[in-house]
């Protein structure tokens, strides 16, 4: 009796564990399962339709680059990260720490995930440059003027910078700026925008008002975010200033939307099958 009891549960269990792997679309043969659906939509808060098309998108990608024959060496990805370390004033070590402690990630799946989306920016490189073509002067003054909002910034940012040796007291505080911590300290500045690093001006226009910056890597130790309290107005910028910026944004958007057609035109061509989905919760 109880052998035939724990054939039943190890018979249930398989059958559970078919579920969850089984095939729901094959692309060219090559399978996407429910759980990667499923599991799509949790991380993500997608609905299933966008998922699905997510999951169609990075098989049919996945299948370009070995078609190409693309790579990425191990020399490549060590000088990446080396690269992305450096842009957060850290070491590597600091950033596999980092990673480690905000992403739950080790320092093998951090590899794996940043040698992915190199060889993903190699093949969108690679199909960009055979379809498109740099703008003319006058595309880009039609441009500049159409888009005016993103060729336009404050010229001074009032901000509160908190400052501490750790992360979690520095959240703490974020959290309850009323809370003493004697840990954090707290200073007050005018940054005007030509002064500061790009990358820090860039932060500080995305953040509203009476909010804070993500925490940062303070180059002299310990971390840092800053509170804005208020902007001055967003000032336009003469074209021949931001004429570069302007031709970045606009084959960045001409990259985005041949990129799309490419794989809109793949998807029509590929044979996709549906055999079935996840029931909707």
């Amino acid at each position: 009796m109880q052998k035939t009891a724990l054939l039943f549960i190890l018979f249930t269990v398989a059958l559970y564990a078919g579920m969850v792997d089984g095939v729901a679309i094959l692309v060219k043969e090559e399978p996407i399962t429910l759980y990667a659906i499923t599991q799509k939509m949790k991380e993500n808060g997608m609905t299933q339709a966008q998922a699905v098309d997510m999951l169609i998108r990075e098989k049919l990608e996945a299948q370009e680059v070995a078609q190409r024959e693309l790579s990425v060496t191990e020399t490549e990805l060590q000088e990446r990260i080396k690269q992305i370390a450096g842009q957060n004033n850290m070491t590597t070590a600091q950033l596999f720490d980092a990673v480690w402690q905000t992403e739950h990630l080790s320092r093998s799946d951090f590899e794996a995930k940043l040698k992915k989306s190199m060889l993903t920016q190699k093949l969108y490189g690679a199909i960009a440059m055979a379809n498109m073509e740099e703008p003319g002067d006058a595309e880009m003054q039609e441009y500049y003027r159409l888009h005016s909002d993103k060729f336009s910034h404050p010229e001074r940012f009032d901000v509160t910078v908190y400052h501490a040796t750790g992360q979690g007291v520095l959240k703490r505080k974020m959290d309850n700026p009323m809370l003493m911590l004697p840990e954090v300290t707290m200073q007050e500045a005018s940054l005007p925008y030509e002064k500061i690093e790009p990358q820090l001006a860039a932060l500080l226009i995305k953040t509203e008002i009476g909010a804070f910056t993500p925490i940062l890597t303070d180059p002299k130790g310990g971390f840092a975010s800053f509170y804005v309290r208020n902007k001055s107005l967003p000032m336009m910028q003469p074209f021949e200033t931001v004429k570069a910026q302007v031709q970045e944004e606009m084959m960045d958007d001409a990259r985005e939307q041949t990129l799309k057609d490419y794989f809109d035109r793949a998807r029509l061509n590929a044979e996709i099958t549906v055999v079935r989905l996840p029931d909707r919760q």
